[in-house]
């Protein structure tokens, strides 16, 4: 399965650290671009932050490993 992002915004907390990610289904796999930009944020920031995400183990792991999902 794959998210087709048209629009998603990476915002930088006010804290030294971190940034809150929108416009992102952080439970299906994401375009290779998005992740691209994902991956680039988590470099800038450090902490990426997906707010209102309800993910299985199996799916959070997933995204931490950029690994597709076993369906």
């Amino acid at each position: 399965m794959t998210f087709t992002a048209t629009r998603f915004e990476i915002t930088p907390t006010k804290a030294s650290l971190g940034a809150v990610v929108t416009g992102v289904d952080a439970s299906v796999v994401a375009q290779p671009e998005v992740i691209l930009q994902l991956k680039q944020a988590w470099r800038d920031y450090h902490i990426l932050i997906f707010k209102n995400q309800q993910l299985t183990d199996d799916q959070l792991l997933d995204l931490s490993t950029n690994k597709p999902q076993n369906s």
